[in-house]
């Protein structure tokens, strides 16, 4: 007869279970255990993008709007991304641990912004709040855009990192609610905005960029706003596009006749 003393350490004993119906056991429990691991690691990846809900009939899509604004006909690529064909749009993560790699925050640089799309009744402005530090210190917002008329334009050179921003006007006695980038600068930390990187041949160019303006996001539609920025190259990153154009023999022969 056996006890369950008798057993090795670490193992565990069931009446009526023979050595190989144990280890039968046991290897299904190593299974559920990595099959639990796998679903822990699915959710996670899938908690670090923004859930993107299908727009109210009559109002237009990420793809439409992306077709409409870059040309072609965007279509699903993967089950977050679209592509025309000629250009990728690549959904950017929404939140990580130390928001690195996250749309939260963005680089200093210069960029050119178009309004491309509105699907809301209130007025907005699209701006900047600069800086990563500090909760919900949003004083210095700087408007770039008017919502209205679509199409309007403007550039920005931002000296330090910062976040986008989006300042409903809701009419009336409201006040004006002020949404950024980083999820826990809005009521109720929720995310207002999800973008994209805008890909050519491989090679960063844009980004698209849209817009939750409602209050804790209850439709989800992430269309009410919607921006492309452009990347402007430094004067630094031009002249050495130059250089690799033939500019380099421009340069030199200035150099020989001014030395003459």
């Amino acid at each position: 007869m056996e006890y369950p003393h008798d057993r090795g350490a670490g193992q565990m004993f069931e009446p009526g279970k023979t050595d190989i119906g144990r280890q039968g056991v046991l290897i299904m429990r190593q299974a559920s255990i990595i099959a639990i691991a796998a679903a822990v690691s699915a959710g996670a990846a899938t908690a670090q993008y923004t859930t993107v809900r299908a727009p109210r009939s009559g109002e237009a899509s990420h793809s439409q709007i992306l077709s409409s604004a870059l040309g072609g006909s965007f279509t699903s690529a993967t089950s977050k991304d679209y592509s025309n064909g000629t250009i990728y749009a690549d959904r950017m993560k929404d939140s990580t641990y130390n928001s690195v790699g996250s749309d939260r925050y963005w680089a200093a640089g210069t960029y050119h912004a178009k309004m491309v799309a509105k699907e809301a009744a209130y007025s907005h402005t699209f701006g900047t709040v600069a800086g990563t530090y500090g909760g919900g210190n949003l004083s210095g917002y700087q408007a770039l855009l008017n919502s209205s008329p679509v199409g309007t334009e403007a550039t920005v050179t931002m000296d330090q990192d910062f976040r986008w921003a989006l300042d409903v006007d809701r009419g009336g006695n409201h006040s004006d609610i002020l949404y950024t980038s980083r999820d826990w600068d809005n009521a109720g930390s929720t995310d207002h905005m999800v973008s994209y990187k805008l890909l050519r041949d491989g090679n960063l160019f844009g980004y698209a960029l849209f817009f939750e303006d409602i209050k804790y996001c209850s439709d989800k539609d992430y269309n009410d706003v919607a921006v492309i920025l452009t990347l402007v190259p430094t004067p630094q990153a031009a002249m050495m596009g130059l250089t690799g154009l033939g500019g380099l023999g421009l340069l030199a022969g200035r150099r020989r006749r001014e030395s003459m």
